[in-house]
C-alpha cells in the first residue's frame, strides 16, 4: 500500500470534465530531470521514488524524487469520416 502526503484541494474543473474532484499536491525533487523547466505547467508523466527528506527548518517531508519526466501530449479528437 502506498502512502502519500500533500495538500489536498478540490478541483472545480469544467463541466463534463472527467475528474475525481480532488488533487493531492506532493512536493517533487526534479533535480535529476534535465528538462524539468520545459514541462512546468504541462500534464506530465514522472517516474521515481517516494522518500522522506529531513529538512533542518521544515522537519521530515515526504518528497517524490523524480528520475525522469516528460510532457504528455493531449490527443486531438479524431474526426469522423462521412
Amino acid at each position: 500500500m502506498a502512502y502519500l502526503e500533500g495538500r489536498l484541494r478540490a478541483n472545480g474543473g469544467e463541466a463534463g470534465e472527467e475528474h475525481t474532484g480532488y488533487i493531492l499536491e506532493v512536493e517533487a525533487d526534479m533535480s535529476a530531470v534535465e528538462n524539468a523547466g520545459e514541462i512546468v505547467g504541462e500534464q506530465a508523466a514522472v517516474t521515481g521514488e517516494v522518500v522522506i527528506v529531513d529538512y533542518p527548518e521544515r522537519g521530515k517531508v515526504l518528497v517524490f524524487r523524480a528520475t525522469s519526466a516528460s510532457a504528455i501530449e493531449e490527443e486531438e479528437p479524431e474526426e469522423e469520416a462521412e
